[in-house]
């Protein structure tokens, strides 16, 4: 009878050993990071173009990249969600009727969302 019990205890174990190494295996599966699009702004208040407006921006990410886009101080970029994204960026500022170019310092957004507006400047980061 105790036989019985120690034979009925050990399959037990065995099964709940394998099912614990099966939850094991799959928690540190490697996931792929989704990836979405965000509006990366570079607005005054965060000290970009204190002398000016910017009209024109060159930026990168770890998953895009723009030479020059013209004309406000927005762009549409690809960024992993969730993550941490590097945007490093100069932009072109109008003052009058002279401009100057302005580099903005590296730095690394985490976007939780597409369509998300991160807001980059000099003085750091932001997100709505």
């Amino acid at each position: 009878m105790l036989k019985a019990k120690f034979k009925k205890l050990a399959v037990t174990l065995s099964a709940l050993g394998l099912a614990m190494s099966g939850v094991a295996a799959t928690e540190g599966t490697a996931q792929a990071a989704s990836t979405g699009w965000v509006y990366i702004a570079f607005p005054k208040w965060l000290g970009n173009c204190t002398n000016g407006t910017v009209t024109g921006i060159q930026a990168y990410t770890d998953y895009w990249s723009t030479n020059w886009d013209w004309g406000d101080d927005l762009v549409y970029g690809r960024v992993g969600l969730g993550q941490k994204n590097t945007i490093i960026a100069n932009i072109f500022c109008k003052s009058g009727r002279a401009g100057y170019y302005q580099y903005v310092a590296r730095y690394d957004v985490v976007p939780t969302r597409n369509n998300q507006t991160v807001w980059v400047g000099q003085t750091g980061w932001t997100r709505n």
